[in-house]
């Protein structure tokens, strides 16, 4: 019986690769498998824009939630564990759905030999900067409704108290949000310079996130890796034909709705080749 296959959602933040990726996943009968350098740890859900239980929506989620603020693993610790969660979601006759936009653990992984191996389908979500944009920011104001600078605070503190300035930049405190919203803490909380450094923050967060996803989302190293197959010209091909290849890169419009239709006519057409043909 042929193995269960291994299905990559990739893009830029806020991008929807989330809602794609459990929806894969109760179609498929899969878990999901998070290939993201930040949601890794256990504090800095907001800033993070880390899953929500009802975001999840009763699908399991790996690799989110496990490490400490301070912890810094390596690239290839968590390529291995990533690897271990696959061979997992495998033994027990599911599909792993890799969801994620860190480049620099995504390409480690797919490259890696354990997963080169195996059938790997690789939807890259992407979108026009245009359009994007605004969704970034009104993501971020979201975020601040749901408590970011609440989160940035209990950040701070807990750098402080762990002494963690001394060390440098790294775990849960480089994500964009905490460098930008830091200055503010430093101040008396009912002054005015707060308030202005609070806004100033939010505005940093806003122009670092767009230029973060700018970078993000140009994905020639993986146009080297995979096949590349426009997805806008997929619904086309018949639904026999062979659209599932080893390796395969689909390059795909950035909104859930155009990009559910084609991992409709894609993937979710295909039942009976995930293992139970």
């Amino acid at each position: 019986m042929r193995s269960f296959p291994i299905i990559a959602v990739i893009g830029p933040t806020g991008i929807g690769k989330t809602k794609l990726g459990v929806a894969l996943a109760k179609s498929l009968n899969g878990e999901v498998i998070s290939v993201d350098s930040l949601q890794v740890y256990r504090d800095g859900g907001i800033m993070t824009a880390k899953p929500t239980l009802e975001e999840m929506d009763g699908v399991e989620h790996h690799l989110i939630d496990y490490l400490e603020a301070n912890e810094e693993p390596s690239i290839s610790d968590f390529v291995d564990c990533a690897i271990e969660k696959i061979k997992l979601v495998q033994k027990r006759r599911k599909v792993p759905i890799l969801v994620g936009g860190s480049t620099s653990l995504t390409k480690p992984l797919l490259s890696h030999p354990s997963v080169r191996r195996q059938e790997l389908n690789v939807v890259i979500m992407d979108s026009d900067m245009a359009g994007l944009g605004p969704r970034l920011d009104a993501r971020i104001d979201q975020m601040v409704g749901q408590g970011l600078l609440d989160e940035a605070r209990h950040l701070y503190n807990l750098e402080r108290e762990l002494r963690e300035s001394e060390k440098g930049v790294r775990g849960i405190w480089k994500a964009i949000g905490y460098p930008e919203l830091r200055p503010c803490f430093k101040v008396d909380e009912d002054s005015p310079l707060h308030y202005r450094l609070m806004a100033e923050g939010i505005a940093k967060m806003k122009v670092n996130t767009r230029l973060f996803v700018f970078r993000e989302n140009r994905v020639p190293h993986y146009q080297r890796m995979f096949q590349k197959h426009d997805g806008n010209r997929v619904f086309m091909k018949a639904p026999r034909s062979k659209l599932i290849l080893y390796p395969y890169f689909f390059l795909m419009a950035g909104t859930l709705t155009s990009s559910m239709y084609m991992m409709g006519r894609l993937v979710l057409g295909h039942k009976t080749w995930f293992g139970k043909g």
